[in-house]
């Protein structure tokens, strides 16, 4: 299934969106295929997860279920429990033979939002750009278990990257690395651009949304 994710459906961090999708699962009826064990639950996954504070337009779900369910009829019962900001937007059948759908995303789009502190033309932009896209190594620096932090070069994963000017907030599109491996954050591609070309931005929160994602 398709769903999007905004508002204040942002800033559910992933564990707690699974556990809102469990729930939405039993008000909804569904006949959801179970796990084994002590402590059962519904089985399902999401393609990619997304960080808290990003929104998404385009995130997918596959949901096993017990028995067939005509996706018109699932599409009306998990349309109609779903808290504000997650929205249904379609339903249909997977073939049984479908792998899993985090080991299909290769990369994944995005669309940045922040507000200059200082006026920049289209052509200061796109000079800007160019000169951050021909470094040969952006290195950022990671927390990973356990606190510890690491220095890892970005710049393998960033596909793409393009970008305007609307009275004066800079809009950046990005295509990243996204998967099992090899991840690329927006966050970091944006505060590694603003670092590089010495560009201020007004204290105010940065609007992050994943247009979607893609396979290899």
């Amino acid at each position: 299934m398709l769903y999007s994710k905004d508002g204040p459906a942002r800033f559910i961090s992933h564990l707690d969106l699974v556990r809102t999708f469990e729930r939405v699962i039993r008000r909804a009826d569904i006949p959801a295929a179970f796990s084994m064990g002590f402590n059962p639950h519904s089985i399902f996954s999401f393609a990619a997860p997304l960080q808290v504070g990003i929104g998404g337009e385009s995130e997918y779900l596959d949901i096993l279920l017990k028995n067939e369910v005509p996706p018109e009829e699932l599409y009306t019962s998990i349309g109609s429990v779903l808290p504000e900001g997650l929205c249904l937007k379609e339903v249909w059948r997977a073939p049984d033979d479908s792998p899993a759908l985090m080991s299909l995303v290769e990369w994944a789009e995005y669309k940045v939002k922040v507000e200059l502190e200082k006026q920049l033309s289209a052509g200061g932009l796109e000079g800007y750009i160019d000169s951050f896209l021909k470094q040969p190594g952006i290195v950022v620096r990671r927390k990973v278990k356990k606190g510890r932090v690491k220095n890892v070069d970005i710049r393998p994963g960033i596909y793409d990257l393009g970008g305007f000017i609307k009275d004066n907030i800079l809009i950046l599109r990005m295509k990243l690395k996204t998967g099992s491996s090899g991840s690329v954050r927006p966050g970091e591609v944006l505060d590694a651009f603003l670092e590089h070309n010495s560009l201020a931005v007004k204290p105010v929160e940065t609007d992050i949304v994943r247009t979607g994602v893609f396979p290899v």
